[in-house]
């Protein structure tokens, strides 16, 4: 009862309420809008190349660090083959698991956002998560190429294979998990595309590990026109998926799902 009492009141005493028009309090409303909307038109926009040197210096050397230490590991592993009879192919399984190896790691940094549950705050700040997402792929795909780089020159010097065949095992595998792992993230939930990559990449080292050893004819190959064709392929691919990232909304609904 009191409840409807006030509420009776509330109602009388708003309709005895007469609206008045200030013309000059409306006046300077409106001076005051349009002074904002100039200021907020002469604001300097931030580059996306500022934002990216922003990016490296908060995130990039940390995950520029953890390459490197996996690039250690890795010299240390094969100067320690060296002088000792090992076949080509396992010597090219070893490389092939590396290169898969190498995509893996930078896994888990694609997955920090949502670990931090800092998804909304991301999709909420000036640049866009997508922006942010581009940003981090820069950084991890400078570092991938360094890593491999650095493989390729350790592998010239502690074995015996020949240039062309190092260069095959070490692009082909990395670009073929590196096109899934981006389908995985424009596509998929960030915890199933955590999931479903490492289980992808997991599975393609280990097929290949287990690979009988009679299959001669694929641990003889060269970097030949058809090989050079279908790393292009497979490149463009990871090419055409960042693009489908930054171009559609469907990463930042996965992201903020």
């Amino acid at each position: 009862m009191r409840n409807e009492t006030l509420e009776v009141k509330l109602e009388q005493s708003l309709q005895q309420i007469h609206a008045a028009i200030d013309e000059e309090h409306f006046a300077r409303t409106i001076t005051l809008v349009q002074k904002e909307v100039s200021l907020r038109q002469r604001r300097e926009r931030v580059s996306f190349a500022y934002f990216l040197r922003k990016q490296i210096k908060f995130m990039g050397f940390k995950i520029w660090i953890v390459q490197g230490i996996f690039l250690l590991c890795t010299i240390h592993l094969l100067s320690r083959f060296y002088g000792l009879r090992v076949s080509p192919s396992n010597m090219i399984k070893l490389l092939f698991s590396i290169s898969v190896l190498v995509c893996m790691s930078v896994l888990p940094f694609l997955y920090r956002s949502v670990r931090y549950q800092m998804q909304e705050i991301e999709a909420a700040s000036r640049f866009s998560c997508t922006r942010l997402l581009l940003a981090k792929l820069i950084v991890i795909g400078i570092g991938d190429f360094s890593v491999l780089g650095g493989i390729f020159l350790t592998t010239m010097v502690w074995t015996s294979l020949p240039a062309d065949s190092a260069f095959l095992y070490l692009c082909f595998p990395f670009l073929l998990a590196g096109s899934v792992c981006l389908f995985m993230l424009g596509h998929f939930a960030p915890r199933q595309f955590l999931i479903g990559s490492f289980t992808f990449c997991s599975a393609l080292v280990l097929m290949f590990c287990l690979l009988p050893g009679h299959y001669a004819v694929l641990f003889q190959q060269s970097f030949s026109a058809v090989w050079m064709m279908i790393c292009t392929l497979l490149f463009l691919c990871c090419v055409n998926q960042v693009r489908g990232i930054i171009r559609s909304s469907a990463y930042t609904e996965t992201q903020v799902a």
